[in-house]
């Protein structure tokens, strides 16, 4: 078999088609938008290995049109927390909703102290909201020929029951699936249709080798049931899966969690890649019962837990990198990747990076078909 580009091997992997090595990528990793300086070894190792990447593209700022609504961001730091609050407003045809979020200065993750939806009332606000204005995609065209076949590319979206979750969080959300099913339906509905119209979009502009989003571990057990995920994640999917398709298109879904109990939704939605495979304890079920289950329906992207990196020693490194390749490197279908974008930590730690160095050298070692 002649050797593959990374764009091609890919997509190629996304249609669970034969390849002449496993993919190995590190997930946030694309040395051609360094966001940090701690991660300049990992931008080393990826062009040092020529490793897959996944490229994500969105609109910039400036190409969507302006909101046709009014928004007001403010910020103030907390004395003596090292906190910055930021405090959004938006002005609906109903009234007013709000959320405030904490960011540390350090740069570690922030967290939403209000969210903006936390009544029936606020929903009712944001749900009369006016409809998103499309944006040009010019700055997609740029990037593409920045890429070549260098990297996959792939148009992030967002999903219509996360739309709606983060603007509550899952405390308000679990208790809605019960107290408010209805209105839930409404919102995730408006939502739906939101990213639906972006979508048929994107697609009608020919741009994109995969369309991919984030958010349906927000909607699985054991804070929502099975039912509720099919119900508000799979039958949403589902369409907007069916749409890429028609145009040609691939689709990737990220998704912590326990995939036992949901693993048999995303292949009924038709998903041609599920990332990111969390082993036990975290999920219960492994990469290999996994790739049984998907039996080539599925292509898998992940296996290595985030926290591996922080707590193993480097031989430990190792002989789990080399396990995680014995299950799920056989009958391809499977991208090699950690769970999460590396970060976790504000600056990541000298023995964190030689977890990934070991990580990639032995993945590199072991990737030919």
């Amino acid at each position: 078999m002649n050797m593959m580009t990374p764009r091609e091997r890919l997509i190629r992997v996304f249609k669970r088609q034969d390849i002449d090595r496993m993919p190995v990528r590190l997930w946030g990793v694309d040395p051609l938008f360094p966001v940090r300086s701690d991660w300049k070894v990992l931008y080393e190792l990826t062009e040092k290995y020529d490793l897959e990447i996944i490229r994500s593209w969105g609109p910039s700022k400036d190409e969507w049109p302006k909101n046709n609504f009014e928004q007001v961001n403010s910020e103030k730091i907390i004395e003596g927390k090292n906190i910055k609050e930021i405090t959004t407003t938006i002005f609906t045809p109903e009234g007013p909703i709000t959320q405030i979020f904490h960011q540390p200065i350090s740069g570690a993750p922030g967290y939403v102290r209000k969210h903006f939806i936390e009544s029936v009332e606020d929903a009712k606000r944001w749900l009369s909201l006016p409809d998103i204005e499309l944006p040009c995609v010019d700055s997609y065209f740029d990037l593409e020929r920045k890429t070549g076949s260098r990297a996959m590319l792939m148009i992030g979206i967002d999903e219509a029951m996360y739309m709606v979750q983060r603007m509550m969080g899952s405390e308000i959300f679990g208790f809605w699936l019960y107290d408010e099913r209805e209105l839930l339906k409404q919102m995730i509905d408006k939502a739906y249709r939101q990213i639906e119209k972006l979508v048929k979009h994107y697609l009608s502009k020919g741009i994109g080798d995969a369309y991919g989003w984030v958010g349906p571990e927000l909607c699985i057990p054991p804070l929502a049931s099975v039912s509720d995920f099919y119900e508000f994640v799979v039958a949403y999917d589902k369409k907007i899966i069916d749409i890429v398709h028609d145009s040609g298109k691939l689709t990737w879904i990220h998704c912590h969690g326990d995939m036992k109990p949901v693993l048999q939704g995303f292949i009924d939605m038709g998903l041609d890649c599920l990332n990111p495979i969390e082993p036990p304890p975290v999920g219960k079920i492994t990469l290999a019962e996994a790739k049984k289950i998907c039996n080539r329906k599925l292509c898998l992207d992940g296996g290595v837990e985030d926290g591996a990196f922080y707590t193993l020693k480097p031989e430990q490194m190792r002989n789990l990198v080399i396990e995680v390749i014995e299950q799920g490197k056989p009958g391809g279908c499977f991208i090699l990747c950690p769970t999460s974008s590396p970060n976790t930590a504000a600056v990541l730690p000298e023995n964190v990076i030689e977890n990934y160095r070991i990580f990639v050298e032995t993945a590199v070692d072991l990737r030919m078909y």
